[in-house]
């Protein structure tokens, strides 16, 4: 599985490398967290909760990090184990200075093994992008937190996505992406005359019933338990 992308902070580089550097901050913004422990010298323990559709558990991780250019960038390793299956992933993170802030650039591969690997390849992708996309807004949202308070605003406690939340948010993103699959090949104008004939409109609305169907069904399974 690979993961790359681009994320703006809304805070100058220097405030963003001390988050990303600092395990407390860390573990606030981690989607579905329980914990992050710095272990050694730029190495980690951390334990969250995955849900990938009907597929959930506990992780116990590990995290290192290497090559640090402070303020610019550095490699991580990953890896974690649960009764879900397994990951293995290492990447890099790198920051540049833009008008609205601070750019953050990652590019990753990864391996996903056991139950979780059983649920599709393109749901794994779309579930990764929306858990990154979370991470990144909680740790956005923490810097912010940070920076106010340090210019004597009173602190403002800002809590991590809980694991429900980021559960349900993942099943909103899985079921866009699945549409916009379907969709992709023919442009709006071209489904509504397709599908609004006479002769196809028992049809569309069968469709429809179905993706109506689907976006429920993930998130019960979301929210399950």
């Amino acid at each position: 599985m690979k993961l790359e992308g681009t994320y703006t902070f809304e805070a100058p580089r220097e405030a963003v490398w001390q988050a990303l550097m600092d395990p407390e901050v860390l573990g606030k913004a981690m989607p579905g967290g329980d914990k992050l422990e710095k272990v050694g010298e730029n190495q980690y323990e951390a334990a969250l909760n995955v849900r990938v559709g009907p597929v959930q558990g506990k992780f116990d991780g590990q995290i290192e990090i290497t090559d640090i250019d402070e303020l610019n960038s550095y490699h991580m390793k990953v890896s974690g184990q649960g009764p879900s299956g397994f990951l293995n992933g290492e990447g890099d993170v790198a920051l540049s200075d833009v008008d609205e802030g601070t750019l953050m650039s990652y590019t990753g591969e990864a391996q996903v093994g056991g139950k979780i690997a059983g649920v599709g390849q393109r749901l794994i992708d779309s579930s990764a992008k929306s858990i990154t996309r979370q991470g990144l807004e909680s740790l956005n949202r923490q810097i912010q937190a940070r920076l106010s308070s340090s210019e004597g605003a009173p602190a403002v406690e800002v809590a991590a996505p809980s694991a429900v939340s980021v559960a349900a948010t993942v099943a909103k993103d899985v079921t866009r992406d699945t549409v916009s699959d379907i969709t992709r090949s023919v442009t709006e104008g071209d489904l509504i005359a397709k599908w609004t004939t006479p002769e196809m409109l028992p049809y569309s609305l069968g469709v429809g019933a179905v993706v109506v169907t689907l976006l429920f069904a993930l998130i019960s399974w979301a929210i399950a338990g």
